[in-house]
Order: C-alpha cells, then sequence, then structure tokens
C-alpha cells in the first residue's frame, strides 16, 4: 500500500465511528416508526378485531433490524471516537511558572551524603552542576547515574541561563512517593542551594490518610513526619493526587497555560496519568530525556476527532 491510500485508510478509520453514529441517528426514526406501525396493527388491527395477526412486513423488520446492527456497531466503536493525539510535539523551548514534578527514591547508598553522590560536587549554580554532570557520563554513564538529575533538568529548563533575564518559573510542586517522602527535605535543601533558586515557592503534595491530599508549603522548618507520598503503582490513587492538585491550582488562580507537569520520574503509572491529566487542557507535559543529548520534550495532547480544526491543529 502506497503512503497516499495509507493515509486515505487512515483518516476513514478516524470518520468511521462518526458515520456510525449519524447512520444509528437516522435509524432512529425509521426504526420507531416500524414499531408503533406494528404495535398499531396488534392493537387495532387483525389480532383485536378478528384474533388473526396481520401480515409479516419485511420492510419494518428490515428497518428494526438495521437499527439494532446499528446500535451493536456503534457500541463497539464507542473508544474509537475521541483517539489521544498531539496537538504539538517538539523539543521544549517554552517556559512555564509552574512546574509539577514526581519524585524517584534515592537507594539507600544516598542517605549518608544528603542525596547527592559522592561523585558530585555541587556548586551554587544549577546549569554549571548539570553540565557537571553531563561531562561525567559521558566519560562512564553507568558509573554516574543519580535519580535526581533528571528534576534538576526538569526544573533547570523553565530557569533563564542569562543573568540579565528574569526567570519565568514562579513555583515547583513536587509528588513524593511512600519512599520518596522521606527523602524531600534533602530534595529540597539541594535546589534552594542554588541562587537560581532561591526566591522560588516550593510545594508538596501529601496527604495525611487516604483520599486527603493537600499542598503543603515547604522549609527548611517544615516537619514532614505526619504526611506520607503516595504509591506510584495504583493508577487511581495517582489520579485522585493529581485531581486535587489542579483543584488547588485553580484556588490560587493558576491558569492552565502557565502549568507543566513533568513525567520524566517516579514510574510508568505516575507518567500515564500525568500526560493524561493534561489532555484537552491547556497545560502541558514534559519528558526530559535520560540519555545524550538530554532534551527536554514537551507534549500537548488531545482528545479528538479527525477533524481537528476547532482545536487549533
Amino acid at each position: 500500500m502506497n503512503k497516499k491510500r495509507k493515509g486515505i485508510w487512515i483518516t476513514f478509520s478516524e470518520w468511521r465511528p462518526w458515520i456510525i453514529a449519524a447512520l444509528t441517528a437516522l435509524s432512529v426514526n425509521f426504526a420507531a416508526e416500524a414499531i408503533m406501525a406494528t404495535i398499531d396493527v396488534w392493537v387495532n388491527g387483525k389480532v383485536w378485531v378478528t384474533g388473526e395477526w396481520g401480515s409479516f412486513s419485511p420492510l419494518r423488520f428490515g428497518y428494526i433490524l438495521f437499527f439494532i446492527i446499528m446500535v451493536y456497531w456503534l457500541i463497539r466503536n464507542r473508544t474509537k471516537f475521541f483517539p489521544p493525539r498531539t496537538r504539538s510535539l517538539k523539543q521544549a523551548t517554552e517556559k512555564r511558572k509552574h512546574l509539577v514534578l514526581f519524585l524517584s527514591n534515592l537507594p539507600p547508598v544516598f542517605k549518608k551524603t544528603a542525596g547527592v553522590p559522592a561523585w558530585l560536587s555541587l556548586s551554587e549554580d544549577i546549569h554549571q552542576d548539570i553540565q557537571q554532570i553531563e561531562s561525567l557520563k559521558r566519560k562512564d554513564p553507568r558509573r554516574y547515574r543519580w535519580q535526581w538529575e533528571m528534576p534538576l533538568r526538569a526544573i533547570a529548563h523553565h530557569l533563564e541561563n542569562d543573568h540579565s533575564k528574569e526567570d519565568t518559573l514562579e513555583t515547583v510542586t513536587i509528588i513524593c512517593s511512600k519512599k520518596s517522602i522521606s527523602q524531600i527535605k534533602h530534595f529540597f535543601t539541594i535546589c534552594t542551594n542554588y541562587r537560581q533558586l532561591q526566591g522560588k515557592h516550593f510545594y508538596l503534595l501529601a496527604q495525611k490518610s487516604e483520599n486527603t491530599s493537600s499542598l503543603i508549603p515547604l522549609s527548611p522548618a517544615i516537619d514532614i513526619t505526619p504526611f506520607q507520598g503516595y504509591n506510584f503503582e495504583d493508577f487511581d490513587e495517582i489520579v485522585s493526587a493529581m485531581d486535587r492538585l489542579l483543584q488547588e491550582f485553580a484556588k490560587k488562580g493558576f491558569s492552565e497555560s502557565d502549568i507543566m507537569v513533568d513525567i520524566t520520574g517516579g514510574q510508568k503509572p505516575t507518567s500515564i496519568v500525568g500526560a493524561a491529566m493534561t489532555f484537552n487542557l491547556k497545560i502541558k507535559a514534559q519528558y526530559v530525556q535520560t540519555n545524550d543529548p538530554w532534551k527536554v520534550i514537551s507534549y500537548d495532547v488531545v482528545l479528538s476527532s479527525a477533524d481537528t480544526k476547532g482545536l487549533g491543529i
């Protein structure tokens, strides 16, 4: 099949559910008239007057059967009405005010060094430290691995590298697992030691008990003992947490177009939920490549039909 024919077939596949829905809607009228005509014959016709059944009408039967087939076909195609698609997929260049990220758990070996690898000497410049990590990883990628490298890259992307320009980033919201929440103070300390992040607002989305998520301002004196993280493998729990977070953002007056959800950290369910929560919204998802060249890619995902003009595509 050549490319042209393949493209036509894909277009027809996307339109097919809507054609089915249209035919189903049209068949409703014919089926309703056929059913009413049949009932009229039974109630007012031969059944009650003479005790005999009316003559069989193949046409009326055909209308009813066609309607039943279309309803069945519509149900079979119900999941194909709004396939996910990207309104844009590109190396991220835009910077947003509010970043959400999932914090992965560090191995026990990092506990002695407050979350910082022994081979890394942190400075007060986040861009400088990322360059240092890149230089080391190019020598030996397997040896120089740090789970918090990607969250720092995610944050750094929304900061200006030019000291003369004002940073776009205003807040960072961190979602922890049940294990990584005990390490949140280490991550917070690392971030706030960078001069580019001094004055930025950090929040922790956590729960005191199940289904009671709260957005908590982070500070050096915060006591995280009453709070617990989330099960990063529990899809429903992550959905509930993200839904609560968006409600809190709305209360704070955060615009959707100012929010970015980083889906690099955590586990597979967190990436799926993080991306899914941006569907059909102005919120975008971003992913940091875990290998050279370590680019940041943004996703603007919509659930739409083949006719995407109304969505700005």
